[in-house]
């Protein structure tokens, strides 16, 4: 698994290429963790290089998105296909996280949700 980072409009976009499964979902879940610790709770997480991940790579992405929520933020999951979507949709995490089409209806929907809804400060 290869991940890389970038921000656009200040937020991460966390791109990932290769499997995510239990022997490497940890490495995930650190960088996840990470954004947080520097108080960056809205991240985009980019999977449209990821032939398969199980069901520890969506439980990664569920915390984390649960983690920003105390924060007033979000995590949103672009460009999910083939057997990835189907594990989406068959373990129900469609209802629980946000997955959209590309990167850039990703960060737009972040940006809207900022100005009605700004951060909270960490406590």
């Amino acid at each position: 698994m290869l991940i890389t980072e970038k921000l656009v409009d200040s937020i991460p976009v966390i791109s990932i290429e290769g499997e995510v499964d239990l022997y490497n979902a940890k490495e995930l879940k650190d960088i996840l963790d990470q954004r947080i610790k520097n108080q960056q709770y809205e991240i985009v997480v980019n999977l449209e290089k990821v032939p398969f991940m199980d069901s520890s790579g969506i439980g990664t992405l569920v915390t984390a998105m649960y983690k920003l929520k105390k924060y007033h933020g979000n995590l949103k999951v672009c460009h999910v296909h083939g057997s990835v979507a189907k594990v989406f949709k068959l373990t129900g995490m469609e209802s629980h996280l946000q997955v959209l089409d590309n990167e850039e209806t990703a960060i737009a929907s972040l940006i809207a949700e900022r100005e009605s809804n700004p951060p909270l400060p960490p406590s």
